[in-house]
């Protein structure tokens, strides 16, 4: 995250030279104002974009959440001796 801020602070800071290093003339203006106002612009984006992927994580986290999820298996060979000699079940009442 922190390389894709560099992009924008760096525009900015090369926009800001423009201004200052370009004498005043009425195209160097024009070049430093549009590299401010395309680093504002990369900078929005990727707020967003940072925005937009926590969102999807945490979507993704609440319905690992909400999944149900699977019995333990059992513990080994001995947990199907034990099923088979336990006493039967009574039946089931109607409903």
């Amino acid at each position: 995250m922190l390389r894709q801020a560099a992009i924008p602070v760096g525009l900015f800071v090369v926009g800001i030279v423009v201004l200052i290093a370009g004498g005043g003339s009425t195209g160097t203006q024009a070049a430093a104002f549009a590299l401010v106002g395309i680093a504002c612009v990369v900078a929005v984006s990727l707020t967003f974009l940072a925005i937009g992927r926590s969102e999807d994580e945490a979507r993704a986290a609440e319905e690992r959440a909400r999944e149900p999820r699977e019995p333990e298996p059992p513990a080994g060979p001995e947990h199907e001796e034990t099923r088979r000699r336990r006493r039967p079940l009574p039946p089931r009442r109607p409903d």
